[in-house]
């Protein structure tokens, strides 16, 4: 692993490339709640083939040979994915990163054990509130949150590092709870990301969880008060800002290669084309050759008004970037 880091900075920095750093696998759209954020439910309508682990195997190395060094694999719920032992094994985890996102809910002692044995490195565990019932709201399903709690405590205790995953809004970043949410993760020393919300899924009506100018600078301050918060922006090799084609992949069981788990616009297909070919593509595009400054889906509200909310109107997901972005946009 620190040899081929050591390879990727000098790729980087002399040889001024692109490595690939992360590749987040959506393997299930099955899931135990109904959370009021969910974005996966876009997929759900798909009937077309879903990847085999004999095509995750595939996939996941031709990642590796563009450079990437940690695979995730999310949902839905992947802790209900009837193969997740025999994808993680197939994503050699002897020298890959593995994560799993996951509600918590279904991760019992032993479970987070044998995971762990078999090489989960992180579980990223969805924390929304401190408050029982908040949470319990959110995720539209009563005792949610005591399940989640028990299944971080289960992931501490088999010995792998935990992340906590938040998601923040208009509606909740001040809101005392929040603030409470981020002390307690850093009193434990866990990261806690956020994601930022996104008017897409079950949110693809509701304007209102849009964050402003003046709620990034809050959750700036808050953020130099709790160390342990972090944003996706911050987890790049060099610079700061969107990793999204030029070091992260979303793919969706159906094999769609899109920019991240929010934007829901495929540069390609892994049945069809290498994804060596389809990430060349997505980085000829103005918005992913380079580091965005702001998160297009969250907060870019140019980025938001002509393409997310357009794409709210379409009956099936992923939309093909050639029906989206025009000539101008791409760099011919």
């Amino acid at each position: 692993m620190m040899l081929r880091l050591a390879l990727t900075f000098f790729k980087i920095i002399v040889l001024k490339q692109k490595p690939l750093r992360y590749v987040d696998f959506n393997i299930t759209d099955k899931c135990n709640l109904d959370c009021e954020h969910c974005f996966a439910v876009n997929f759900k309508k798909i009937k077309r083939p879903r990847m085999q682990i004999k095509d995750y195997r595939r996939v996941m190395k031709e990642a590796n040979k563009l450079g990437a060094v940690n695979f995730s694999f999310q949902g839905g719920e992947p802790l209900l994915y009837p193969q997740l032992e025999e994808l993680i094994k197939a994503a050699a985890p002897y020298k890959n990163i593995i994560s799993i996102t996951t509600n918590g809910t279904l991760l019992t002692p032993e479970r987070a054990k044998k995971l762990k044995k078999i090489g989960v490195d992180i579980f990223t565990i969805s924390l929304d509130s401190l408050d029982a019932a908040e949470h319990d709201s959110f995720r539209k399903k009563e005792g949610t949150f005591a399940k989640t709690i028990q299944g971080i405590q289960a992931a501490l205790d088999s010995g792998t590092h935990v992340t906590i995953g938040t998601v923040i809004s208009h509606r909740n970043i001040r809101e005392k709870n929040l603030e409470r949410l981020f002390d307690w993760a850093c009193k434990k020393k866990m990261i806690l990301c956020v994601a930022l919300a996104v008017p897409a899924g079950n949110w693809k009506d509701q304007g209102d969880i849009l964050l402003t100018d003046d709620d990034m600078n809050y959750f700036f301050q808050l953020k130099r008060k709790y160390p342990y918060v972090r944003i996706d922006f911050e987890a790049n090799y060099v610079k700061t800002g969107c990793g999204a084609i030029k070091e992260i992949l979303y793919i969706t069981p159906f094999g769609d290669v899109l920019p991240c788990p929010y934007i829901h616009i495929s540069f390609g297909n892994t049945f069809e084309q290498s994804l060596a070919e389809i990430r060349s593509e997505g980085l000829k595009n103005i918005y992913f050759k380079s580091y965005w400054q702001k998160c297009l889906c969250a907060t870019d509200k140019d980025f938001i008004n002509k393409y997310i909310l357009n794409l709210n109107e379409k009956k099936e997901f992923p939309v093909d970037h050639a029906d989206v972005f025009v000539s101008d946009e791409k760099n011919v």
